[in-house]
């Protein structure tokens, strides 16, 4: 085998060794859910105590109450990380939260409809939701977008890519808990599919000191607002994974071709 053929090998072995070394921390396909109630089904539980407007699965797909509620909550619900990932000492995690569903309404003003939760537990104590993802409505369809942190003083990072209601999208946010302190980062991407995501939109820290998330669930959220939350959202499956860093799949990709070579 030629360098360059063997470069290129390498180049394809690591691409493959991305995806197929992922550690999967929760998952949700919610075409194997029966309809009714999304709390107690796949170890879906309850956050905090609204049973207001409840969270259920209708044809494989879990969807928003959408009453209107602004007096408060209706029902959110978790799906909670067997441990808490939090920051790294050195160097950078990466995780990938991946939605795939359709829009079929959105707001000028929304709140957001999934997060991670901070903790693997319900509980209200020093639990903020970080990651959070939200559809805004733009000219004749919507945009995408998320924030880093649930704390106030960062607004959510939108693309500019008008998007179609009713059309099922992938949406993966990357999300780079880096060593330090106000320095994660999340690439957003959007595809018809997770085989062909786009760059869509990048959200961080704008400034100042605050604490770094840390995250130990997936939230689905109805969270109460002046302005209504569209009654719009609807998922047919959804996950978050540990990648490995760049660095380490190089490096492991290094290691198999010198071993051929030495083979």
């Amino acid at each position: 085998m030629s360098h360059m053929t063997a470069l290129a090998a390498t180049a394809s072995a690591l691409l493959v060794a991305s995806a197929s070394s992922a550690s999967l921390l929760a998952s949700a396909n919610f075409a194997s859910y029966a309809d009714g109630a999304l709390v107690g089904q796949g170890s879906w539980a309850q956050y905090q105590t609204s049973a207001t407007g409840p969270l259920t699965v209708n044809g494989g797909r879990v969807r928003w109450a959408g009453n209107g509620n602004t007096a408060s909550n209706n029902q959110d619900a978790f799906l909670a990380f067997a441990s808490q990932v939090t920051q790294p000492v050195t160097g950078t995690t990466v995780l990938n939260f991946d939605i795939l569903l359709s829009i079929s309404s959105a707001g000028t003003t929304p709140s957001y409809f999934a997060a991670l939760n901070q903790n693997t537990t319900g509980g209200t104590s020093g639990n903020f939701q970080n990651v959070r993802m939200a559809a805004q409505a733009s000219g004749a369809g919507y945009v995408f977008g998320t924030r880093v942190n649930g704390q106030g003083g960062y607004p959510f990072s939108y693309g500019t890519t008008v998007l179609n209601f009713c059309q099922l999208y992938a949406l993966r946010a990357e999300i780079s808990l880096v060593a330090g302190n106000a320095n994660d980062f999340i690439n957003l991407y959007v595809g018809s599919d997770f085989e062909s995501l786009s760059h869509y939109a990048t959200a961080g820290y704008g400034s100042g000191a605050v604490s770094d998330i840390s995250v130990g669930a997936m939230l689905l959220s109805q969270f109460s607002s002046a302005a209504a939350f569209e009654s719009g959202v609807s998922i047919s499956s959804m996950s978050v994974s540990l990648v490995p860093t760049p660095g380490t799949i190089a490096l492991l990709g290094v290691a198999g071709l010198v071993a051929r070579r030495r083979r």
